[in-house]
């Protein structure tokens, strides 16, 4: 009988450590979410504030979109925020435009994502992807006669 009792404790264990594990990672995933979209409106932010110069360019580091070297007291981003599923560093993966800008970033993390539906708006694309890698957050600017070549849609990612 105690020798029952004993097995049944240890699935009821294993079974809370699997639950609490999926909570944690099903948490990781929102902030990811919102790191992620935060970056992608501060990209969005920085390249269409150009439009006070007239000239529409991507941030050329992550730190340009603290503090935009174009003009001097105007932020994009409130923080420069970690990769929440990245191991380690926890460094952003960056995908670059043709003139060398950021036009997005990218979880360096290759696990499995447990999202795979039900994207908020603006986030459809991520939508069957099987890793956190594959969740692409850029800003696609829009191709117009005016824009320069240079800013056209991103090249392969390139991580730090």
């Amino acid at each position: 009988m105690v020798l029952v009792a004993v097995v049944i404790t240890g699935l009821m264990a294993g079974v809370a450590t699997t639950i609490t594990s999926r909570v944690m990672q099903a948490e990781r995933e929102k902030e990811l979410l919102f790191r992620g979209l935060a970056y992608q409106n501060a990209i969005k932010s920085y390249y269409q504030a150009g439009k006070q110069l007239n000239t529409f360019t991507f941030p050329r580091s992550l730190n340009d979109l603290l503090r935009d070297p174009r003009f001097p007291s105007k932020r994009h981003i409130r923080a420069l925020y970690a990769d929440p599923m990245g191991k380690g560093d926890h460094e952003w993966g960056v995908i670059r435009a043709i003139d060398g800008g950021i036009t997005g970033v990218v979880s360096s993390s290759k696990q499995k994502s447990l999202k795979i539906a039900n994207f908020p708006i603006g986030l459809e694309s991520l939508a069957g992807k099987k890793s956190y890698a594959e969740w692409i957050f850029q800003y696609n600017a829009p191709v117009t006669t005016q824009a320069p070549r240079s800013v056209m849609p991103g090249v392969p990612v390139q991580r730090k």
